[in-house]
């Protein structure tokens, strides 16, 4: 609970003490605040809102006595004079400036009742304010539940509605809560050979019917529904009037397609939902997705946070509907538009070419920028940002589009009123082919079996660890053999990714049964997802004799990220086995960091381009640093990969990095499983 306060206006502190040290042997829990002038006071009044003002100001004085008592006055605080009762005139001169309380300072009981009374009067005003408070946060939740109730329910007075929630209004087909007001219920209803009438005049006396009342609903467009009223006695805006609740005839079939349209439905804003988006996203890309292009638009609403702060909870919701008008006004009729999370709306679009898709985004972006909102009393510009993400055809599933695209509008955002189209960053192949012909080279690399493992070791700076080797499977070529990043986005995409694994772990795993070193092996996402791969690598560790407990199974975070649970399965069907998890690409990046809460992990590795000019870096430094602060309680080590030189190891140490590969270490590579 916030402090009691009591200020004290005196040149000198002498007061203040005085009636601070009688407060306390009164008992009164209070905190004494002493100023000298009325600036001091004017400041004192807005930062401590005390209960009182005493005025024990000497003759000459820096606070006069008419410029406290304004300022008292303007704050609502009372205002008292600490004075000797036998100097009347000096009193009156006082009282002649201002009508205040008057406390005589010779008298302590006084003072402390005086003080007790403002006390209990400061408390009682508090409680008062906290009721109030409470009663209108549950109007408020009244408020929307009755608003979004499933049943239609009207209040009444002298057969007038005096509101109906959207149920209601739904049933009626009126959008217009002033086309409602002018309804009477005698026209609305035939109630057959009950006298409307008369029972109007009863529900106004208190009177109301035992059983519902048997009606024909006549709608303002002309169709009429059968329908039940059951009415109750209510207070609406502190009025006394009638509840009414209106229960359809017909309503199980209409109810069945109203929960059909929910499932599909945002309630708010009418758009499809985040499941219905995704589920058209993914039969988009499992199915025939014909000629052209097709791309997720992902848009916030700039500066969203500052407007919530600003405008409350429901003045958002008119806001973010509004928002969904426009965007609904610059679709097209195959297009899917869909409100995915609090803020933010996404739309799954097909054109000839990508640059009718952004096209489609600049329109959006302008009807954004040219568009005021009107809430109640006030008028409201807006920007938004846009991220395209184009669904081509490698595809690992919608998650990874989504999440492309509000990655793109993430840095979109970041000026505000803009577009950014999400390029993911792969090493393209020197000859340019296609992602056909990386198909077809992957999968002739595996009838030839051309992939082979490349080891490197990782130095444990402490030198007390045990002795580790990382290993990397790369693909030959007549050229430069291609490395993961170049083919393992492409054989994920397509279902090729297990197949290689199978093919080089077994030789990988001959190794490790013949070592007494730890190996850190590479697997891709298909891997992860396979549910039969944690029963193959086990029969293959049984079989060759190797120690699981020296085996540990690293994909890329990207992976982890897409396939959070499969990977949560994976670890949990290999710890039988001893074997461990490892993360690299691992970087700062939230949603990346959130991988220690769900994952139980060995290691981590950094992003390779993490350690690159770490001497004159001070925020890459500091980047580092949290990310082992984050891993630490965890108990998970950070390994630093691809370190160029060994100035960067002191600076990696006191960062919190103990486990250090790269080419610093000036070794010869081992090549295996040829």
């Amino acid at each position: 609970m916030r402090s009691v306060n009591l200020l004290v206006t005196d040149r000198s502190p002498e007061s203040a003490e005085h009636i601070n040290s009688t407060l306390r042997n009164s008992g009164i829990n209070i905190h004494v605040i002493h100023v000298q002038s009325c600036a001091d006071a004017n400041r004192a009044i807005e930062q401590d809102q005390p209960i009182l003002i005493i005025y024990a100001d000497a003759d000459k004085t820096d606070a006069p006595i008419g410029e406290i008592s304004t300022l008292a006055d303007a704050a609502g605080i009372p205002l008292a004079i600490l004075a000797n009762l036998d100097e009347i005139d000096r009193v009156s001169q006082f009282l002649q400036q201002t009508a205040c309380l008057v406390i005589d300072a010779g008298n302590e009981e006084l003072l402390s009742r005086a003080v007790t009374a403002l006390l209990k009067r400061a408390t009682a005003e508090r409680n008062s304010l906290a009721q109030e408070r409470h009663m209108e946060e549950l109007k408020h939740r009244y408020d929307l539940l009755l608003e979004s109730a499933r049943d239609p329910i009207a209040y009444i007075h002298e057969g007038l509605h005096v509101y109906a929630n959207r149920a209601y209004r739904d049933a009626l087909r009126i959008s217009d809560d002033a086309e409602l007001a002018g309804i009477s219920l005698l026209e609305m209803f035939d109630a057959g050979k009950t006298d409307l009438k008369s029972l109007l005049k009863g529900l106004a006396k208190g009177t109301f019917p035992a059983d519902p009342l048997d009606v024909q609903v006549k709608r303002p467009d002309g169709t009429q529904f059968e329908a039940s009223l059951l009415f109750s006695p209510a207070q609406y805006d502190g009025e006394q009037c009638t509840q009414m609740m209106m229960q359809r005839k017909d309503a199980v079939n209409e109810l069945t397609a109203e929960l059909e349209r929910l499932r599909f439905t945002d309630p708010l804003t009418r758009l499809h939902n985040r499941k219905s988006f995704i589920d058209e996203l993914e039969a988009w890309i499992s199915g025939n997705r014909g000629e052209g292009t097709a791309a997720v638009l992902y848009l916030e609403p700039d500066g969203f946070d500052e407007l919530h702060d600003e405008l409350g909870v429901d003045t958002v919701d008119a806001f973010i509907t509004d928002l969904a008008e426009v965007i609904r006004h610059c679709v097209g009729d195959g297009d899917v538009a869909a409100r995915i999370n609090d803020r933010g709306f996404a739309v799954l679009a097909h054109r000839t070419t990508l640059a009718e898709l952004e096209a489609l985004a600049e329109r959006m972006l302008g009807a954004c920028r040219g568009h005021i909102v009107e809430l109640d009393s006030r008028s409201v510009s807006m920007s938004c940002s846009i991220g395209l993400s184009s669904v081509g055809r490698v595809v690992v599933n919608s998650s990874e589009i989504i999440a492309a695209a509000r990655k793109a509008q993430a840095e979109a955002a970041t000026h505000g009123d803009q577009i950014v189209v999400y390029r993911p960053q792969l090493t393209a192949v020197a000859s340019g082919d296609d992602d056909q012909q990386w198909i077809e080279r992957i999968r002739q690399a595996l009838s030839q079996e051309d992939f082979y493992s490349v080891q490197q070791t990782i130095v444990d700076l402490d030198g007390d660890g045990a002795q580790m080797v990382e290993n990397s499977t790369f693909m030959r070529s007549d050229g430069v053999d291609h490395g993961p990043t170049e083919y393992l986005h492409v054989a994920d995409a397509n279902d090729l990714g297990s197949a290689i694994d199978r093919q080089i772990l077994p030789g990988l795993l001959q190794s490790l049964a013949e070592s007494e070193e730890r190996q850190i092996i590479n697997i891709s996402a298909n891997s992860v997802l396979d549910y039969a791969f944690p029963g193959w690598l086990a029969e293959q560790i049984e079989s060759l004799c190797a120690d699981g407990s020296k085996l540990v199974l690293q994909i890329s975070a990207q992976a982890a990220l897409n396939n959070l649970r499969p990977a949560q399965r994976l670890i949990k069907e290999l710890a039988p086995l001893g074997c461990r998890l490892a993360i690299n690409q691992f970087d700062a990046d939230r949603r990346t960091c959130q991988l220690l809460e769900h994952l139980d992990l060995e290691f981590i590795k950094l992003r390779s381009d993490m350690t690159d000019g770490l001497l004159a870096n001070d925020k890459q430094r500091e980047t580092i640093r949290k990310i082992v602060e984050a891993a630490e309680p965890h108990g998970v080590e950070v390994v630093a990969d691809e370190v160029a030189d060994t100035s960067s190891l002191a600076v990696l140490w006191q960062c919190g990095v103990r486990m250090i590969a790269g080419t610093f270490l000036q070794e010869t590579t081992q090549v295996l499983a040829q």
